[in-house]
């Protein structure tokens, strides 16, 4: 009976200890390049994140710039200069644009490779992408 009753809370205390074990939350995220085109209308859920990478050179006046704020996403901009590259003025590095679902909605992220002063002209290159989020 006492070897039962060990047992009894042994298991007890297993059970309640797996309700109170923190649960991963894996975030899905997006991954695009300049050279990979967006689906006609992608679908993501709120938390979602889309990251879209580009070869970026500042020196060479050209950047890569998001052309209307978006009103469902958090967005986060970042440059990283190329590691092999460090030191070298004028080198070339990789932008990336993170953008985080925040609510339920559909927006239209719609990036440019433009230099700031040639705003009449065509831009170099360019990525869209539209979302619909639930």
């Amino acid at each position: 009976m006492k070897g039962l009753v060990c047992f009894g809370f042994v298991f007890l205390s297993l059970g309640m200890s797996a309700c109170h074990a923190p649960s991963s939350t894996v975030v899905k995220t997006h991954e695009y390049t300049a050279e990979q085109k967006c689906a006609t209308l992608k679908n993501m859920k709120v938390g979602e994140v889309l990251v879209f990478n580009a070869p970026e050179n500042p020196s060479t006046g050209y950047q890569w710039k998001l052309l209307q704020p978006l009103k469902i996403f958090k967005t986060e901009e970042t440059y990283l200069p190329s590691s092999a590259d460090e030191k070298v003025v004028g080198a070339a590095g990789t932008k990336t644009f993170r953008f985080t679902a925040e609510q339920p909605g559909q927006d239209y992220i719609e990036l440019v490779h433009v230099r700031a002063w040639e705003s009449s002209k065509e831009p170099d290159q360019k990525w869209q992408c539209r979302i619909r989020v639930s």
